[in-house]
Parts: C-alpha cells; structure tokens; sequence
C-alpha cells in the first residue's frame, strides 16, 4: 500500500485505563502525523472506560461486554460474560463491517477476544500490543493464533523474544508548563511551597493502602518540608496536615506531570512508560493482585532503564521513606537515558509495525 494512500485503522482497548490510554495516544499521534489514515476506536461496556474516551474527546463504538469472559464471581455471573461474549462477537463483526478497516491493532482487555474472531472471519489483519512485560490471557491467545505481538518492554513472558517485536508503549504528547504554573492551575494553594514535590498516582481506583502509607510518612518529622499530591483518592480537594493534598480525578494529566519533582506509581505500562519518557524519578509500588503478577515486571523492566525505584509494601516504612531520599538525589531527568524523550518514536515503531506487511 502506498504511503498517501487512504487507510482505515480499528483500535481497540478496554477495561482500565493501562489499555485505554495507549489506544489513545496512539491515535492522536496518528491524526496529527497521518491525516491519511481514518481511525475508528472499540472499547466494553464499563462505564470507567467510556469516561476515559470522552475525556479524550473520543466516542468508540461500545460492545455490550463489560467483563473478561474468564472470570467472575459466582456461576450466574460466569454465565452471564460467556453470553455477552457471543453478543459482543455479532457487535464486533458489525462494527467491522461497517468500519471497513485496513488493519486492527487490539491493547488488551476483554473485548479483543471478539475482535480477534471478527477481524479472522473478515479477513482483516490483525495484531496485539501488550503494554506489560508479562502477557496477559488475551495475548498468550493471539500468539498462538498466529497474530504479530508488540511488546512495551524488553521482555513479554512467558513469548519467547522471536515471539515478540519491542515497541514501546505509546504515550500521551505532553507540553508541560513551568512547575509554578501547573500548581496555580491545580489551585493547591495561593503560593507554591519549597521542598519536594511528590505526585502519587495510585491506580484506576485510587489505592486505600498507598493514600495511608502516604500520610503517614508525610506526617514524619524528615518529610514536614515535603509535598505530596495524590489525585483520584477524593471527592473533593482536602488539604492534610499542611503537606498533603487529597484530589478528585486530574484529567489534565500534563499539570500532574509538571507539578512533580519525583512520582510515586502503581506498576502500569502506560503510566511508567510517561514517567520513563518524561524523566521523572519514579518509586514503583506494584500492584500484588495484577493478573501474573505482571506489575513487578514490568516494574523490573523500568529499573533496568530508568530512574526509578521498587517497594513493595512488605519491607516497612523505613524503607518506604529511605527510597524516597535516594529517589529526590537521582534528580529530574539528571540520568538521561533509558526511556526519556522517546514517545514520537515509540508511535514511530508502532505506526511501522502495523503497515510493515
């Protein structure tokens, strides 16, 4: 196919944000770079997931699925995901047909099981990117079915590296305001205050165990002169001990970025992935109950290449507060390596990969 010839491209993800914001990414970087190609979105039924795609500016077409077809609690549950696959598979073939696209590039979630079986019956290409360095179910399946994989990290467990071609995670194109600016916008407070900055992203959902560890080691006498920043965890902004602020959910993600010296994250490939390519010194606090326990991979991934730290939640607060002295020594964007500064040619590699058959 000629390089200015009209393409139609089908992204699908669905299920949290870890999929979603690839897909979105991804897109964008698409219709700024290739107005050629048309691009057509397919997400589940959760509602998280169509706010996700409406604070984009984004309306995909919605399959009647809101669950992996694996899971579930209780048999009437099961039950009731098997049928919506069916229901979901008829929505997906609509959704082809009346699309008409070139390719499908499927992030994760549970809708890709329906997308894969309309995409093979259209006779549509079709591939996989997995954004953690452990494959989910849905991956492990498109491999052995024969679908191209691209992996955000070096390693995509338990595929083989022939298995697989490292892409990188696409990320949002952030333009950052000066760090005074992006405090004023949050409106934390009439003045910005000195001593570290910390942000804490804790997850979709907001994490209950990383809000508490957080107060607590705010409230200790070394981190007084201290800022922690916690979005998603409130309903409305609360200040705590004069340190600490509670926020609603940021959709303005680029503020959040700016605004931080140093980050304190769940273990999502996206999410560490901006980090990487933002060169914000990262503590990683992986998730123990992601499927695989892919987190800690892919937290073992981002170490290995960037500025970045691992704690657990097992090894106590001491340690929790020793990582983060040795996280504001790395300093901002101070290694200059690993994953800064790449996020046009993540899209790049990506956008090669998808047209290179």
């Amino acid at each position: 196919m000629a390089e200015n010839d009209k393409r139609r491209l089908l992204l699908a993800a669905g299920g949290t944000g870890g999929h979603i914001w690839p897909a979105l990414s991804f897109g964008s970087w698409i219709k700024e770079r290739h107005p050629e190609c048309e691009v057509g979105y397919i997400c589940g039924s959760r509602p998280l997931e169509l706010e996700i795609y409406r604070a984009a500016g984004v309306e995909p077409v919605v399959l009647p699925m809101e669950g992996s077809p694996l899971s579930g609690v209780g048999l009437r549950q099961r039950g009731r995901r098997l049928a919506s696959l069916f229901s979901a598979y008829g929505a997906a073939s609509g959704a082809v047909a009346r699309f008409k696209p070139d390719a499908a590039l499927l992030f994760g979630g549970y809708l890709s099981f329906p997308l894969i079986m309309a995409c093979k019956r259209a006779g549509i290409r079709c591939a996989m990117h997995e954004q953690n360095a452990r494959a989910g179910k849905v991956t492990w399946f498109a491999a052995k079915l024969g679908l191209d994989i691209y992996s955000g990290w070096k390693e995509c467990l338990p595929l083989a590296p022939k298995d697989h071609l490292r892409t990188g995670v696409p990320v949002r194109d952030f333009e950052l305001p000066s760090q005074r600016e992006a405090w004023r916008k949050l409106a934390l407070s009439d003045e910005m205050p000195e001593g570290p900055k910390v942000v804490v992203f804790s997850g979709s959902l907001g994490s209950q165990s990383i809000k508490e560890s957080i107060c607590e080691i705010a409230a200790s006498g070394e981190f007084l002169g201290w800022n922690f920043i916690l979005p998603a965890v409130a309903e409305k902004m609360e200040r705590r001990g004069g340190n600490v602020w509670l926020l609603p959910k940021v959709w303005e993600a680029s503020l959040l970025y700016a605004a931080a010296d140093m980050l304190v994250l769940r273990a999502g490939g996206s999410t560490l992935t901006e980090a990487g390519v933002l060169g914000i010194p990262a503590l990683i606090i992986p998730w123990k109950g992601a499927a695989d326990n892919h987190q800690y991979h892919n937290a073992l991934s981002f170490v290995s290449e960037n500025a970045g730290l691992i704690w657990t939640g097992d090894e106590g607060m001491d340690i929790l507060a020793s990582s983060l002295l040795r996280l504001k020594a790395m300093g901002r964007k101070g290694k200059g390596r690993g994953l800064y500064g790449q996020g046009n040619i993540i899209c790049e590699n990506l956008w090669s990969a998808v047209w290179s058959h």
